[in-house]
């Protein structure tokens, strides 16, 4: 992909952005589509330098990418507080088939930044994760040069 750091420092906009919300957007066209879901891929990267993958349903056919990919740090031991999160589509902020959302997800794991490629449609539910994440001071930054990749893993859905 071919993207440009408009308004952003270079620690905000460096090439690792780039590739951990490119690698999201390619961990969500592994999903096995669904009628009742969006295909999403997630990224947490560290602090350290570790980073951990996962995509919709990859263990389970109720979690969510962003789950997956944090489940995976969690059980490598990771610290979470302060880390970032890089996600194909904006993290929920509503669950039909969980008690707990990904931005709350995200905001109880203490993360820094969330990075997405596209905004959820409002499809199944009003989602509000990218303001919910805001108001709470997480950094969050929208990348819609990669969003064609997510409106491809998700075409099973219509527009």
């Amino acid at each position: 992909y071919e993207l440009t750091c408009r308004d952003w420092s270079s620690d905000v906009c460096s090439s690792d952005l780039l590739r951990y919300l490119a690698q999201a957007v390619a961990e969500g066209l592994r999903c096995v589509p669904s009628r009742t879901s969006y295909c999403v891929g997630a990224v947490v990267a560290l602090p350290d330098g570790r980073s951990f993958t996962g995509y919709t349903h990859e263990t389970s056919p109720t979690h969510h990418a962003e789950q997956e990919a944090i489940r995976k740090a969690l059980d490598a031991g990771a610290e979470l507080r302060g880390a970032a999160i890089y996600s194909s589509m904006e993290p929920c902020s509503q669950r039909k088939s969980e008690p707990e959302s990904c931005t709350q997800l995200i905001l109880r794991h203490g993360f820094a930044r969330v990075v997405f490629a596209l905004y959820e449609p409002d499809r199944f539910v009003c989602c509000r994760g990218a303001q919910t994440l805001r108001e709470a001071g997480v950094d969050v930054r929208v990348y819609p040069e990669l969003a064609e990749g997510v409106r491809r893993a998700n075409a099973h859905l219509g527009r």
